[in-house]
C-alpha cells in the first residue's frame, strides 16, 4: 500500500478490508499541498430468510433469531445491503516535518428501504419509500514518530477486531427480525459472537509501532442503556445520567509474512460507569476480550471470545441491566476457519459463534430474555476480478431463552460487493 493511503488504512475499517483483499483505493490526487483520495465498496444479495417463532405464540426478547419477536412463522425475501454497509470514503492528507495531518469522512447508504424507510419494519417496501443512510467517520488526525491522535467518530476499540475479522464482513450472515426490512446492514455475527464495536465519538491515541506491537486508548462519549429486549431498562426509566466518559484500550500483536505464517493477537477493554440520577444504584460496566487470528499456506483461523459485567450484549449496554437496575453478566465466543483455493482463489469458510446473557437478580427462571445467540455460518467467496467477489452464503441461528423457549432463523444470501 503507498505512502499517503497508511494513516488511513492504520484507522479506518474500510481500508482494513481492502487491504486484507487485496484492494486498493483510488491513486492519490494532489490539490495544493493535499493529498486527497476516494475508496470504498458496493455490495447487493438476494437474501431468502426462512423464521421458526417459540412455539404457542411466546417471544424471547433479544433473540436475534428472526421469529424470536413476532409470535408467529413467517418469510421474508430482500434485495439488501450485507453486513458491511456500502461505502464512499473521503479522505484528505497533508506532511508538515515529520508530521502527517488528515481527515476522513465516511457515508454509508443502504439499498433497501423496507415499508417504513429504516432498519426495521416489514420485508415489503412501499412507494416513494426511502433508503437508509449513515456517516460513520467524521474525523482528524495526526500522527509522527511519537504515534498518533484521532478526534471525531470512528470505530470503537472493544471488539473491533473480532468484527473485522469475521468472513461474514463479505456477505450477510443472521438477518433478525430488527433487520428483515431491510435497511443499512444486516447482523452478520454481531450479537452471535461479538458484542458490536460500534462508531462513536472519541478522542484515540495510538502508540507507535514497537516491532509488531501496538496499543491504543481512547476517551468516548458516554454510551446509554438500552432495552433491546422489553425485558430491562433503558436510559430514560434507569435515569441515566450522561456525566461519565467511556474508556477502551487495545493492545495487539502482529506478526509473519503475507506469503507465509503470519497472524495477529489482541486484547481490548472497555470501562464505564453507568450513573443513575434517582432510584436506582450506580453501576459499572466492564468488558474485556482476547482474540488471534493466523494464516498460512492459504488456511486462516479465527479465535474470540469476551466476557462482560454490565456491558449488555449484541450492542454496548443493550440489556445489560435487569428492570431492578442490577448489571447482568454476559459472555460470548467464535471460532473461523477459512481456506483460499490455490490458483482459482476462492476462499471457503466455515464458522460458529455464540453470545450469552445472565439473568439479572431481579431476572426469574421463567423471563423470555434470552440466555443465548448462536448461529453457524457457511461460506464461499469467490473474486471474479481482483476487486469483485461473488457471494454465497448459508446461515442457521439459534435464540433460546431462560425459560426454555425457542426460536430458529435460516438465511441464504448470494450476491456480490465490488472495491473501489
Amino acid at each position: 500500500m503507498k505512502v499517503e493511503k497508511r494513516l488511513v488504512a492504520s484507522t479506518s475499517a474500510l481500508a482494513l478490508l481492502l487491504a486484507s483483499q487485496g484492494a486498493a483505493a483510488l491513486d492519490a490526487v494532489e490539490v495544493g499541498e493535499w493529498k486527497i483520495d476516494f475508496s470504498g465498496n458496493i455490495n447487493g444479495f438476494a437474501s431468502d430468510v426462512k423464521c421458526e417463532s417459540p412455539a404457542g405464540g411466546a417471544t424471547i426478547g433479544g433473540g436475534l433469531a428472526c421469529g424470536s419477536l413476532s409470535g408467529g412463522d413467517y418469510d421474508a425475501n430482500n434485495i439488501r445491503t450485507g453486513l458491511l454497509p456500502s461505502w464512499l470514503g473521503f479522505h484528505a492528507e497533508k506532511t508538515e516535518g515529520d508530521n502527517k495531518y488528515g481527515v476522513m469522512i465516511g457515508f454509508q447508504p443502504g439499498i433497501d428501504s423496507g415499508n417504513q424507510g429504516g432498519i426495521t419494519g416489514s420485508p415489503l417496501d412501499g412507494g416513494l419509500g426511502l433508503n437508509s443512510e449513515n456517516l460513520r467517520q467524521v474525523y482528524l488526525e495526526w500522527s509522527g514518530n511519537w504515534g498518533g491522535m484521532k478526534i471525531g467518530r470512528d470505530i470503537g476499540l472493544f471488539g473491533s477486531d473480532a468484527i473485522l475479522s469475521d468472513m461474514t464482513l463479505l456477505g450477510v450472515g443472521t438477518v433478525s427480525d430488527i433487520t428483515r426490512g431491510g435497511g443499512n446492514t444486516s447482523l452478520g455475527r454481531i450479537g452471535v459472537g461479538y458484542v458490536y464495536a460500534d462508531w462513536k465519538g472519541q478522542i484515540q491515541y495510538s502508540s507507535p509501532k514497537f516491532g509488531g506491537f501496538q496499543f491504543n486508548v481512547a476517551l468516548v462519549d458516554p454510551w446509554g442503556l438500552v432495552d433491546l429486549s422489553g425485558e430491562s431498562l433503558n436510559a430514560g426509566t434507569f435515569n441515566q445520567e450522561g456525566s461519565t466518559y467511556g474508556l477502551e484500550a487495545k493492545g495487539a500483536f502482529s506478526f509473519g509474512d503475507p506469503k507465509d505464517l503470519n497472524g495477529k493477537i489482541w486484547v481490548s477493554v472497555i470501562s464505564q460507569q453507568i450513573k443513575s440520577a434517582g432510584g436506582f444504584g450506580s453501576e459499572d460496566a466492564l468488558g474485556y476480550d482476547v482474540g488471534a487470528k493466523v494464516g498460512v499456506a492459504g488456511f486462516e483461523g479465527v479465535v474470540y471470545y469476551y466476557q462482560g459485567e454490565g456491558i449488555g450484549s449484541t450492542g454496548f449496554l443493550f440489556d445489560a441491566v435487569d428492570q431492578a437496575g442490577n448489571a447482568r453478566d454476559s459472555d460470548g465466543f467464535y471460532v473461523q476457519a477459512t481456506y483460499k483455493l490455490p490458483s482459482i482463489g476462492t476462499k471457503i469458510g466455515a464458522s460458529f459463534g455464540e453470545s450469552n446473557l445472565d439473568r439479572g437478580p431481579a431476572d426469574l427462571p421463567s423471563s423470555p430474555l434470552f440466555s443465548k445467540n448462536e448461529s453457524i455460518v457457511l461460506g464461499v467467496y469467490h473474486p471474479l476480478t481482483s476487486f469483485l467477489n461473488l457471494v454465497a452464503e448459508y446461515t442457521q441461528t439459534k435464540s433460546t431463552a431462560h425459560n426454555g423457549a425457542d426460536a430458529k432463523e435460516t438465511a441464504i444470501a448470494l450476491g456480490a460487493i465490488l472495491f473501489y
